[in-house]
């Protein structure tokens, strides 16, 4: 596996043919440096975060993934959806989630093993949620103002 990211790291140095610049390194005691031209890859054994270089639109990292993941897969960063109340808490057979302003908002309802339990679309202040069919246990919920790229999580306690 180490061998094709290797040859696939250089085979992309080599047709991008950009300056690379090094962001990070790792110690460890076996691996080997590879240059050709401008072009350098170090490889390690064993490390979990080695090398992680930028050639044009490339960023190649061995291990560690950086920052910079979530520009390249379009995910967008979402904000702190504030003001919004989630009631009463524990839950013994509904809650009532008030939200800010009248919008259209996601609602996702997860349990502890990350299990989707329900979503819905909601667009009032007000809203009620009947979960007296679950279990008496704590569950995740998430609203999402897509719009906005606003969001917010609650630990809900069902009892």
């Amino acid at each position: 596996m180490k061998k094709i990211l290797l040859l696939t790291m250089l085979l992309l140095m080599y047709i991008t043919n950009a300056q690379v610049s090094e962001k990070k390194s790792g110690i460890s005691t076996s691996g080997g440096i590879m240059t050709s031209g401008s072009q350098v890859v170090i490889f390690t054994v064993g490390e979990t975060n080695i090398q992680e270089v930028d050639a044009g639109n490339t960023h190649l990292s061995e291990g560690f993934i950086g920052p910079d993941i979530t520009e390249s897969l379009g995910i967008t960063d979402y904000n702190t959806l504030s003001n919004i109340a989630v009631y009463p808490n524990p839950v013994k057979d509904s809650f009532t989630l008030s939200l800010p302003q009248v919008g259209t908002y996601e609602v996702y309802l997860y349990n502890l093993q990350g299990k989707q339990i329900f979503s819905r679309q909601v667009n009032d202040l007000q809203n009620s949620f009947d979960i007296s069919r679950l279990t008496a246990t704590g569950y995740m919920l998430i609203i999402i103002d897509r719009k906005n790229k606003l969001k917010k999580s609650f630990k809900i306690i069902k009892k």
